[in-house]
């Protein structure tokens, strides 16, 4: 028995500070309200127009302007306070889904201003999110915080959806959505209260060293293939945030359908991310990456064959396994890479900016290779654009290069 307590036991150097578990807690709250509906936000568009281009715009948009935001957003959030940054982008996430519930249908009418509005607080809040935590947070206990931080934003993910699909299945026409909006705007009020909580950290490096990057590049050129492995890692991301929920939506339409299956697939994502979290190897890195991607592009097989409830299912739970894998890895060896550079830490807002902009580029890009081969839903076209979208992913090992 004292061996089996000694096994999960936590040693002192990979234990969480109170900040993180603030910072965690915190997370999980604004997942939560993310979670009720960002999924319902492209079936909401897709119930008003039936059209994968208005879908595909939108996410478009939003993506584009996260990525251009955020180079502007962090020098603001390096020479003030990465913690204000985080609090903005609470803010005008709440903001986002306070409109949406005033404006009812009109918003079809008004999509590109909502997504403008969607990718602003986005590039607002991940900026601070991904600063706080490389500072709660250290080397040697950043592949668990990273795992837990997984488990907790699937937990919430795993509830959110399936009470979102099962308010909405319970109104006609499209009343439950406004009722699910209103219920993720009240979670992001709380998460803002939260924030309160947080400590902010006193800092006088607060110059803005974006201007380095080609130094630091010259300095380390193995850098500018991990910051591209970034691209790469959003290739297939901004397809899947809407084309696998519509699919599943137009084979078979129930709203509260698609929330419950999502819970299948944040189930297995947990799954997989406690094993992470509590066998993940620093000195992995490449087999992790590699399996991840092997797995991922595996997946797009079952489309091949057919597109139907249960080849979109298998897809989805595949997806669900390795990409949680890759993305925990592929931010541990980012983070890691810090150590290696000129400027080491002080360089970690300008890291976290380069990382959420490369990363849109890349869900852009893959965004209009779909809407150019795909405008509408066409079985014999989608499983090849994904299919192509997802085994670039092979490429994301060779890239993690070591110091």
């Amino acid at each position: 028995m004292n061996i089996n307590l000694k096994m999960f036991k936590v040693p002192k150097e990979k234990r969480f500070s109170e900040q993180a578990v603030i910072t965690l807690v915190n997370q999980s709250v604004f997942q939560f309200g993310n979670s009720l509906s960002i999924i319902f936000i492209n079936l909401y568009l897709w119930r008003l127009t039936n059209s994968l281009l208005i879908n595909g715009l939108f996410n478009l948009i939003a993506i584009l302007t996260q990525g251009i935001m955020t180079l502007f957003l962090g020098k603001m959030a390096k020479q003030r306070d990465r913690l204000t940054m985080y609090r903005y982008g609470i803010f005008l996430t709440a903001f986002f889904y306070l409109c949406i519930v005033l404006t009812k249908e009109l918003m079809v009418e008004y999509f590109y201003l909502f997504a403008l509005l969607k990718g602003i607080s986005q590039a607002a809040y991940w900026i601070g999110y991904f600063t706080l935590v490389y500072d709660v947070s250290n080397n040697a206990n950043r592949h668990r915080y990273f795992g837990w931080n997984q488990i907790t934003m699937s937990g919430a993910n795993l509830i959110g959806p399936a009470l979102a699909g099962f308010v909405i299945s319970m109104y006609s026409e499209l009343s439950g959505y406004i009722i699910v909006f209103s219920l993720a705007f009240l979670m992001f009020l709380v998460a803002a209260m939260g924030s309160l909580r947080m400590n902010k950290e006193s800092t006088h490096h607060k110059t803005y060293y974006m201007k380095f990057l080609p130094a630091i590049l010259k300095k380390r050129p193995s850098f500018a293939l991990v910051l591209f492995g970034w691209f790469i890692i959003g290739f297939p991301q901004g397809v899947l945030m809407y084309i696998p929920h519509i699919l599943l939506y137009d084979i078979f339409p129930n709203e509260s359908f698609v929330g419950y299956m999502n819970v299948l697939f944040l189930t297995l994502s947990i799954v997989a991310s406690y094993v992470i979290a509590r066998f993940a190897r620093l000195d992995a890195t490449k087999t992790y990456l590699f399996l991840a991607a092997f797995g991922m592009t595996f997946s797009t097989l079952f489309l091949m064959w057919d597109i139907s409830v249960w080849t979109v299912v298998l897809f989805m739970s595949f997806g669900s396994l390795f990409k949680p894998l890759q993305a925990n890895t592929y931010a541990v060896h980012y983070y890691k890479w810090l150590d290696y550079i000129p400027l080491r830490e002080n360089f970690r807002v300008e890291s976290v900016v380069l990382r959420e902009s490369i990363i849109n580029i890349g869900r852009g890009l893959g965004i209009v290779i779909f809407m150019m081969f795909s405008t509408e839903i066409n079985k014999d076209t989608i499983p090849w654009i994904i299919l192509f979208l997802m085994g670039v992913q092979m490429l994301i090992p060779w890239l993690a290069k070591e110091k």
